[in-house]
C-alpha cells in the first residue's frame, strides 16, 4: 500500500466515525423530544371545551372520542364563548365554523386532528403505553 492510499483509508475511517457519532447522537435526542410531543399535544387540549361538528367518519369517530376523553377534554354539544378547539367532519356547519372562528376557537378538520394523533412521535409512546397497560392488567 503506498502512503497515499494510506492517507486516503485513514480519511475515509475518519469520516464514519464522525458520521457515526453524529447519527448516535441526533437518534438519542430524538428519544428525548418524544415525552415532550406528546405532553404538547394534550397541553394544547388541557382544559379545553371541544365541539365536534359534522358528519366523522365511523372508525375515526371513536378514536376521536377516546383520545379526548384520555386528555380529560369536554366535548360539548354546541357551540359556545368558551368553545376552544372546534373538530369538523364531513358536512359541517358553515355557520359553526364561522362563529369558531369569531370566538377565536381553534379549528381542525377530521384529517388533521387523526395526523395530529397519529404523528410518529406520538404513536410510538401510544404503544409504549398501551404495552404498559397491557402488562399491568391481572387476569
Amino acid at each position: 500500500m503506498t502512503p497515499q492510499t494510506m492517507i486516503i483509508a485513514t480519511y475515509i475511517l475518519i469520516f464514519l466515525f464522525i458520521s457515526f457519532i453524529i447519527f448516535n447522537h441526533l437518534s438519542d435526542n430524538r428519544k428525548d423530544i418524544t415525552p415532550n410531543r406528546e405532553k404538547s399535544i394534550a397541553d394544547e387540549f388541557k382544559d379545553q371545551k371541544v365541539l365536534i361538528d359534522g358528519d366523522l367518519r365511523k372508525e375515526h369517530k371513536n378514536e376521536i372520542k377516546q383520545q379526548l376523553k384520555e386528555w380529560n377534554v369536554e366535548v360539548e354539544p354546541k357551540m359556545s364563548t368558551k368553545t376552544g378547539i372546534l373538530i369538523t367532519g364531513k358536512d359541517a356547519d358553515e355557520l359553526v365554523i364561522e362563529e369558531a372562528k369569531s370566538f377565536g376557537a381553534k379549528i381542525y378538520s377530521e384529517e388533521s386532528f387523526m395526523a395530529l394523533n397519529k404523528a410518529p412521535q406520538y404513536s410510538l409512546n401510544k404503544e409504549a403505553k398501551t404495552a404498559k397497560r397491557k402488562a399491568t392488567v391481572k387476569v
